[in-house]
């Protein structure tokens, strides 16, 4: 008895240890089939296929009713083109086949003027962009092999409109001196997307919490920065106001990021002191009294000569 369970557990560890064995090799087959996959793939990839594409739209900011540059650039490793297509969104607008006639075909889509004489097999021209074109573009590109390799890639459009004047600067004096309180603001134009103000005093940053932002019918927004702060001898700068120093100078900037910077600024430091009068009535009263004596001593000379005469 004991001898016949004995034998039943060596079989069951027998039939368990094949089965797991069974296993391994169906792993290490299914391995194989996979490295052999991949290798068809590679020799696929490396007849016809797409190494790379990169979508680039110039100018980085498009200003409203200039024209916008979208570039596909991509590599088919040796294979020609089928088709090159551009989307926006999920609409497609343009598409360049170099196999059909025409080779190129442009579809109508709301907002996108298509500039078909200078658009190719690799750029599109959009003409009198609008702000309602800010967003995602695509191009997808084809390869005529066997395969027929696809590829896409997406980029960013941002539509912008500069401010039309540098940012106007206000002070309520024309010059100030230490103990004084200055109160400034400065406001910048329209403009899409907003400019951001900064104020500086010296080329030392004034953080304010006074910044407003209107906006405008078209979507532009307008803004404004206001400053209040009580003067001290360290924001004069040259040097002490006392030796000649004084120097105050306030400046105003407006930006859009790295598309657009400009800025207006003003000299309020303190003027040279005019001369006391105390003074210059002395030397005046110093000189008239030395023309005097000198007046006196030419006449007196001049008796003296005559009556030795």
């Amino acid at each position: 008895m004991y001898e016949s369970e004995a034998n039943n557990k060596i079989y069951k560890s027998f039939r368990m240890h094949r089965k797991s064995q069974s296993k391994m090799d169906m792993i290490r087959r299914l391995i194989s089939v996979g490295i052999v996959l991949q290798l068809i793939s590679n020799i696929g990839l490396s007849n016809g296929a797409i190494r790379s594409i990169r979508l680039v739209i110039e100018p980085i900011g498009v200003r409203r009713g200039q024209s916008a540059t979208l570039r596909c650039l991509y590599d088919l490793d040796g294979a020609p083109l089928l088709s090159l297509q551009f989307y926006r969104g999920s609409g497609e607008f343009y598409r360049y086949s170099p196999t059909q006639s025409p080779t190129k075909k442009v579809f109508p889509l709301s907002g996108i003027n298509v500039d078909t004489a200078a658009s190719n097999a690799t750029q599109v021209v959009i003409k009198n962009v609008s702000f309602g074109l800010s967003g995602n573009f695509s191009c997808e590109v084809t390869a005529d092999s066997q395969s027929f390799s696809t590829a896409s890639a997406t980029a960013q459009m941002m539509v912008v409109e500069f401010p039309e004047t540098r940012p106007t600067l206000w002070t309520e004096r024309e010059r100030y001196e230490p103990g004084d309180v200055l109160r400034a603001n400065c406001s910048s134009p329209p403009s899409r997307p907003q400019a951001e103000l900064t104020l500086t005093i010296n080329n030392i940053v004034v953080y304010s919490t006074d910044v407003q932002y209107f906006k405008t019918i078209e979507g532009r927004t307008a803004t404004r920065i206001g400053m209040r702060l009580q003067l001290q001898s360290i924001h004069f700068g040259g040097g002490p106001v006392m030796n000649g120093g004084g120097q105050l100078i306030l400046r105003c900037t407006a930006q859009i990021g790295n598309l657009y910077q400009e800025y207006s600024e003003k000299e309020l430091g303190v003027p040279q002191k005019d001369p006391i009068p105390a003074r210059v009535t002395s030397s005046i009263a110093i000189a008239s009294a030395a023309s005097l004596l000198y007046t006196l001593l030419t006449a007196f000379v001049t008796l003296t000569h005559q009556h030795l005469r």
